[in-house]
């Protein structure tokens, strides 16, 4: 049971078939003020008229966006993933807008700018699904401007997980086997994992006046049933229901569902959400 993520490929094949629902439960977190991490890199970067920013990992446009929208058609926002289906929803969100933004399949360990292009780089929950964080690192601070900004954010491990999602997760563990263990990103999670280390290895890229924290927020759900439908848009859940037949995958959202159910009751609730932030200088 269960499926393979193993390399770099595998996982850019996840995020690009998964690209719809993961907009979806992303979209919703924005617009209620609940993506602490993400929030923190807008506020940092300050997009501004005529300013050049480029978002790593940007998916379908989370971050690209609203920083195209706040350069009032002065300057330009240019988004890059290695995921297809993420490129493809991020530029569908766009259609018939006019926006200072391009998006490019392209490889965040390998950019293909000039020196000094950028006078922002932001990173919304990508770095660590980089194998090599350091080269990532070292790229950023590369096409930066001198004095650039650079921010990003990371999921941190879930040293007490509510219990919601213990239980939620739980019933994809039982049914479908747990998400397998991906070698190649243990050096990049234990860097990102730990605020010290995550700092360290921003100093040691080239980066000044580097600063790491946790930030937290509290995510409302309307209830049980609310946080089982976002919740399975979610990747590491949607990936492990792509090969599964629709009855029985009803069924494991049900037993999901109910799980929260049992834990929560059925009136609206909340959880802790937190991330991992690092700002940083070029």
């Amino acid at each position: 049971m269960g499926f393979a993520l193993q390399s770099k490929e595998e996982l850019v094949g996840v995020f690009s078939r998964n690209a719809d629902a993961y907009r979806k439960r992303l979209d919703e977190a924005m617009r209620k003020g609940q993506a602490a991490g993400r929030d923190q890199i807008l506020d940092h970067l300050k997009p501004r008229p005529g300013m050049r920013i480029l978002d790593l990992a940007c998916g379908p446009g989370t971050l690209t966006i609203p920083m195209a929208l706040e350069l009032g058609g002065d300057g330009e926002v240019v988004g890059v993933d290695l995921a297809d289906g993420m490129l493809a929803a991020a530029r569908q969100s766009i259609a018939g807008r006019s926006l200072p933004v391009r998006f490019l399949r392209m490889d965040a360990e390998n950019l293909q700018f000039q020196p000094a292009t950028f006078d922002a780089v932001g990173c919304g929950h990508g770095l660590h699904f980089l194998p090599n964080l350091g080269r990532a690192l070292r790229e950023v601070r590369r096409v930066l401007k001198p004095r650039g900004r650079f921010a990003a954010s990371i999921p941190p491990p879930e040293s007490a997980p509510s219990p919601a999602a213990e239980a939620y997760r739980a019933v994809f563990d039982h049914e479908l086997g747990e998400l397998p263990a991906q070698p190649a990103l243990e050096a990049t999670r234990r860097t990102v994992n730990d605020l010290d280390r995550f700092q360290a290895a921003a100093v040691q890229a080239g980066f000044r006046l580097v600063e790491t924290e946790l930030v937290e927020v509290e995510t409302t759900w309307d209830g049980p049933a609310h946080y089982a439908e976002i919740n399975s848009n979610w990747w590491s859940y949607a990936s492990r229901l792509e090969d599964v037949e629709p009855d029985r995958r009803r069924r494991i959202l049900d037993k999901a569902e109910k799980a929260v159910r049992d834990v929560t009751g059925e009136q609206p609730f909340s959880v802790t959400s937190a991330a991992h932030v690092l700002r940083a200088e070029a």
